[in-house]
């Protein structure tokens, strides 16, 4: 039987998409919101700059403002979400452990697995988080110290992205800015400078010729 170039890509697709480091990598949040700003990054001030509606100084300041936040933000986002993340997955363990034993055992067993992982030798740690894959499908011990990681995700990207980057992009970005279109702002106030002494100059020339 021949196979086809389309299947050949179906079958390519298919390997991928059912591979677990694949899975593992799709249910990250980290990873999700870190391939979600890269594309805005990339999209965004590409199709704002290719608008053939919008007007071409508008709309070059627009591109290069949103290329430069969204970068800003992926930037800022994967410098510290690892720290943050870990702060707040910390705080939210001492909380649930403090109000129910069972909730400390469920905490205490994940953090077990995955420092586990962490500090065997690198050669064993692919055949241990492949284990470990396994064992969140088998074991609903673990599913509440995922969850509770998961969350931790969720929440540093919210204060991150949400709160953070804004903030600190209004003190950071409109220096840059202005700095990127420096020589567009003169050029454009130049003229105004001038009209008042045109309309000067013609005055005199327009008493004369009533008189």
């Amino acid at each position: 039987m021949k196979i086809t170039p389309v299947q050949k890509t179906l079958v390519g697709i298919r390997n991928i998409t059912s591979n677990h480091k694949a899975a593992a990598f799709a249910q990250n949040t980290v990873c999700a919101i870190a391939v979600e700003t890269t594309l805005k990054a990339l999209g965004r001030p590409t199709f704002i700059y290719y608008d053939k509606n919008a007007n071409g100084r508008s709309k070059k300041y627009a591109a290069t403002k949103e290329l430069l936040y969204q970068s800003f933000c992926l930037g800022l986002y994967l410098s510290f979400i690892n720290p943050v993340k870990n702060a707040v997955y910390k705080g939210f363990s001492k909380r649930l452990a403090a109000k129910d034993p069972e909730n400390k055992r469920k905490i205490d067993l994940f953090d077990a697995e995955q420092n586990k992982i962490k500090n065997a030798p690198k050669e064993q740690r692919k055949g241990l988080q492949k284990n470990f894959n396994h064992l969140l499908q088998t074991n609903k011990d673990l599913h509440f110290g995922k969850g509770v990681r998961e969350l931790s995700s969720i929440g540093s990207t919210v204060f991150i992205l949400a709160l953070c980057a804004p903030i600190l992009s209004q003190i950071i970005l409109h220096p840059v800015m202005d700095l990127i279109f420096k020589n567009d702002k003169k050029n454009k106030q130049t003229p105004n400078t001038q009209a008042p002494t045109a309309i000067a100059q013609d005055a005199p020339q327009k008493t004369l010729a009533n008189a």
